[in-house]
């Protein structure tokens, strides 16, 4: 095995044990023993801003990803990174030395932060509208980025950005959040823009709602914390931060109901007795059993075995 098979196992093997929020320092830390460089840039964003929402740095200065976000209208490289999503790109193919130095991009940012030496990969998903710009610099103009360091990249650069994916979602899944398989996960911003998603849950707002334009989410959030059902979908809202984690899934039977009715719902699927339940959630056994009777109107059964068979197959 070589050491970008090493660093590729590394790199997911981390995934169970890394911090979300530090998981792209680390991966760029893993990254430095297979390729030996002086800065790293790794963010993303949507395509509608002109922002990284989300950018981690490694050995740059304070400010320099602001920098190069200013400098996007004088970006030789850019261009081509847009016109080749998925390959590695050294500031060398595109432009020489001598015009490098003299450019307005190497006057206004990379000079000066010591940045000499520039390969990057940008990688886009159609269906989020979400960019992600992997860069890596060296600040001694005598130790250009070689073929083979340039294609080495690239291939590490898609484990990158998948493994930084399945780590947020492993996380959430440690959470509870994905402990079904009909629930699916994206995170947004406070405008319902995406930042990053699963592929199942494009898949079934797509289903949902048939004329649903990206980047932004076509129903509104619930308040943090909070549940809300739109379209036969029930969606969850869990602040991340800045952002926000939100969970879908077809809207079931229970979620029609109230939380108390809910909790007596789930006391009759374990077998208790009205007392039982009114004891566990401090009602009157009378209580349990008037407010069953209207759950069992609601949802269309008559009896408590059709009541339990219809929340098994529910959850199916």
């Amino acid at each position: 095995m070589d050491r970008v098979d090493v660093f590729i196992t590394n790199l997911y093997q981390s995934i169970e044990h890394c911090r979300t929020d530090s998981f792209r320092e680390t991966a760029l830390q893993l990254l430095s023993s297979v390729i030996d460089f002086d800065g790293a840039l790794w963010g993303s964003g949507n395509y509608t801003s002109c922002v990284f929402h989300s950018v981690a740095t490694l050995g740059l200065e304070p400010g320099y990803s602001r920098a190069l976000e200013q400098t996007q209208t004088i970006n030789p490289m850019l261009p081509v990174l847009m016109a080749n999503v998925g390959h590695a790109v050294d500031m060398r193919s595109i432009i020489d030395d001598t015009a490098f130095r003299q450019s307005a991009i190497y006057r206004q940012c990379f000079s000066r932060y010591g940045v000499e030496r520039v390969i990057s990969y940008l990688a886009y998903d159609g269906r989020s509208h979400i960019y992600t710009l992997l860069s890596l610099y060296r600040f001694d103009a005598e130790r250009a980025f070689t073929d083979y360091e340039r294609a080495t990249f690239e291939r590490v650069a898609y484990h990158l950005i998948a493994a930084e994916s399945h780590a947020f979602f492993f996380h959430v899944a440690l959470r509870d959040r994905l402990a079904h398989t009909s629930i699916h996960a994206a995170v947004c911003d406070d405008h319902g823009l995406l930042y990053q998603a699963q592929p199942s849950f494009i898949d079934l707002v797509e289903a949902t709602f048939e004329n649903w334009h990206q980047p932004h989410l076509p129903f509104a959030l619930p308040a943090p914390g909070e549940s809300a059902i739109c379209n036969g979908l029930h969606i969850e809202n869990e602040p991340l931060g800045d952002l926000f984690c939100i969970s879908i899934r077809h809207a079931g039977p229970l979620d029609a109901l109230q939380r108390r009715d809910r909790e007596i719902v789930a006391g009759i699927c374990r077998g208790m007795t009205f007392k039982d339940i009114g004891r566990e959630l401090h009602l009157a056994p009378s209580t349990v059993s008037n407010r069953l009777y209207r759950v069992y109107r609601k949802l269309g059964v008559t009896s408590r075995s059709s009541l339990v068979r219809l929340i098994h197959r529910s959850s199916l």
